[in-house]
């Protein structure tokens, strides 16, 4: 095991043009992972709308949380987007991590996904605590003393999730570790893996929407008031907006994955 107590000053700079070297650079081998679930996410991400929309057929049944904002379909995409993205992170951990030198081990890939998509549970449930405290909190019956509690506390959730993101690269390498050893890894390197992400993925988002919204302005349907949008406009933002969340993973992914190596398979001399 690493000595995970030393603590290693991970360059965010260098990380961060790894990231998008990693990604850019490697355009073909995403597709080539991502083909298959990116398909699954564009199915949930699509059909119910289209054939709702364009086809006339019925939709997706209601449930009672569409009170909250949160109807039937972004169920399914959230349940898709569960297994479909989590298939596609591991599989592009172990791109970065094992090289033609060092295969991945045989069978390692289902292991590594199960333990991602409970860590995603966790995110999920964070999430949803989250959007339930802004619920509760817009109640004009709920304490003043309330928001500021639960804010502490949700951000306290997402401060703990990102000190032990290394529980991801290090199931997808086959060495899973506990929250203690990966909260104690990146110890003096958080604020760098939240500052990494960033710089990593603001951009290409942002670059993504100002795309899209010059799209929209220059076919004048930002004009269209409140009609349904041409047919072609939305399965070509619903392919953007997939492809995006494909890039996002996978440029967050090569970060974790260049920390983990940094701090933790260095320590093991495997790089």
């Amino acid at each position: 095991m690493p000595d995970v107590g030393t603590p290693i000053k991970v360059p965010v700079a260098v990380v961060a043009a790894e990231a998008y070297k990693s990604v850019f650079g490697r355009l073909n081998l995403l597709l080539d992972l991502a083909w298959l679930p990116l398909l699954c996410v564009l199915a949930a991400t699509l059909l119910p709308d289209y054939l709702k929309v364009y086809r006339g057929l019925p939709g997706l049944p209601t449930w009672p949380g569409e009170g909250m904002g949160l109807g039937a379909q972004d169920l399914l995409q959230a349940f898709v987007g569960l297994f479909a993205f989590n298939a596609f992170a591991v599989r592009w951990h172990q791109s970065l991590l094992f090289s033609s030198e060092r295969q991945s081990p045989v069978g390692i890939f289902k292991g590594a996904w199960i333990r991602f998509i409970l860590y995603s549970l966790v995110l999920y449930a964070i999430s949803a605590a989250l959007v339930g405290t802004m619920l509760i909190g817009s109640d004009t019956k709920t304490p003043l003393y309330f928001a500021p509690i639960a804010a502490v506390v949700i951000g306290l959730l997402w401060f703990a999730s990102l000190r032990c993101s290394l529980l991801f690269p290090a199931a997808a390498y086959g060495r899973p570790i506990g929250v203690k050893e990966g909260w104690l890894a990146l110890r003096g390197n958080t604020w760098r893996v939240f500052a990494c992400c960033v710089i990593a993925c603001i951009p290409v988002i942002m670059i993504f929407a100002v795309a899209v919204s010059g799209v929209f302005v220059g076919f004048h349907l930002d004009r269209l008031d409140g009609q349904t949008v041409p047919v072609g406009f939305f399965l070509l933002r619903g392919v953007i907006d997939t492809c995006l969340s494909f890039i996002v993973v996978a440029l967050s992914a090569s970060v974790l994955s260049s920390f983990y190596r940094r701090i933790l398979l260095r320590g093991l001399g495997v790089f």
